[in-house]
């Protein structure tokens, strides 16, 4: 309650000041102090008076028990429908943008490419090894590796999605 006072008299002591040239305390002429004649309050005495009356309108807010009201009340429901996570291993902590493939090797009995990270450091990968958090090479073929991605839409179907990463001949960026 004392804040509200101290509000309400910061805000009317502006006012007084704007309204009033600057000057706090008011003048009254000579004419006007002899005179008989019922005599308005000015401006400053309405004020004072609305100020140092004792006012309670009876309103208290009690915050415990109640949401907060700048919380929207409808919120966006996020399903789990994705793999717990777990710790990675191997191939896994690569995705396959963070490869690049620097050669392919085909024979009869096998096949397998060898891949470079950022760090210049080889791996091997062969056909159904995990890469990245949801790929599986699926095919590794003379100038290419094949990756199929899948995630999950909305309505929990698996959706796939084909990376390719190729292998690029000396001199091509």
């Amino acid at each position: 309650m004392q804040i509200k006072r101290l509000h309400k008299f910061i805000l009317i002591l502006g006012v007084m000041l704007l309204t009033s040239g600057l000057s706090i305390a008011p003048s009254f002429s000579a004419d006007e102090q002899s005179s008989d004649a019922v005599v308005e309050p000015t401006f400053t005495q309405k004020m004072e008076s609305i100020l140092f009356q004792d006012v309670d309108d009876g309103f208290n807010y009690v915050r415990e028990n109640r949401t907060d009201p700048f919380v929207p009340f409808i919120q966006e429901r996020v399903s789990v429908t994705e793999m717990p996570m777990e710790e990675l291993s191997g191939m896994q902590k690569f995705e396959p943008g963070q490869l690049k493939v620097v050669a392919i090797m085909l024979s009869p009995v096998d096949k397998f490419a060898m891949v470079q990270d950022s760090n210049n450091q080889g791996y091997i990968l062969r056909e159904g090894i995990l890469l990245g958090r949801t790929g599986v090479v699926e095919a590794i073929v003379p100038n290419k590796v094949i990756v199929k991605n899948y995630s999950y839409n909305l309505a929990g179907d698996k959706i796939y999605k084909t990376v390719e990463m190729v292998l690029r001949q000396e001199g091509e960026k």
